[in-house]
């Protein structure tokens, strides 16, 4: 019985000191798969108030990324190095926004993420590593890593004003070419 105790201790002990080195290590294949990957596409699902949008989304890194939804509107999202706009392709209309004022600064830039997945809190979940960060100035970010992978599998974003988005990555393409071109902001009378 009290042999029983001290390897039941043993072995406590055992994964309480080897804990922190296995979240270490899981960061750094996080790391290591983020660091490989230049360009991505990816189909996505996006839930934020309620409202379920499809989509594709390309990203070409340091500065470039275009999301095409599945809408009568026909909307995309563009980041095009520091701009950023939702373009109505059915109405020809475009509404700018501030990049500096989004998260696709950090996801685009894989320093900046590099550095929110190093000093975010990491923890397993079903198939997944959720990591969640605060971002001073916008809020906080959980991002989802597939187990298996290390790939991006998606985030939820709760910015200041208390609001959720939830986007799920979904049959992820690694490494596709993609042409700066592709991400230039159109043009409307």
């Amino acid at each position: 019985m009290l042999r029983l105790r001290f390897i039941k201790i043993i072995l406590i002990l055992t994964i309480i000191i080897n804990f922190p080195s296995l979240k270490a290590e899981e960061k750094k294949n996080i790391i290591q798969s983020i660091d490989r990957i230049e360009n991505v596409e990816f189909n996505f699902i996006q839930i934020s108030n309620n409202i379920e949008e499809t989509g594709v989304c390309f990203l070409k890194r340091p500065y470039y990324f275009k999301c095409k939804y599945e809408d009568k509107n026909k909307k995309e999202i563009i980041v095009n190095k520091d701009k950023l706009v939702i373009y109505h392709k059915r109405y020809q209309k475009i509404y700018n926004y501030p990049l500096s004022k989004s998260y696709f600064s950090e996801l685009l830039n894989k320093k900046e993420l590099i550095e929110l997945i190093s000093n975010g809190n990491i923890e397993k979940k079903d198939d997944l590593f959720l990591i969640k960060s605060f971002i001073e100035g916008k809020g906080e970010i959980t991002f989802y890593f597939n187990k298996e992978n290390y790939n991006l599998a998606g985030w939820d974003l709760i910015n200041l004003s208390n609001n959720k988005i939830i986007f799920k990555i979904l049959k992820i393409r690694n490494n596709p070419e993609l042409s700066k071109r592709f991400f230039d902001i159109p043009t409307v009378n």
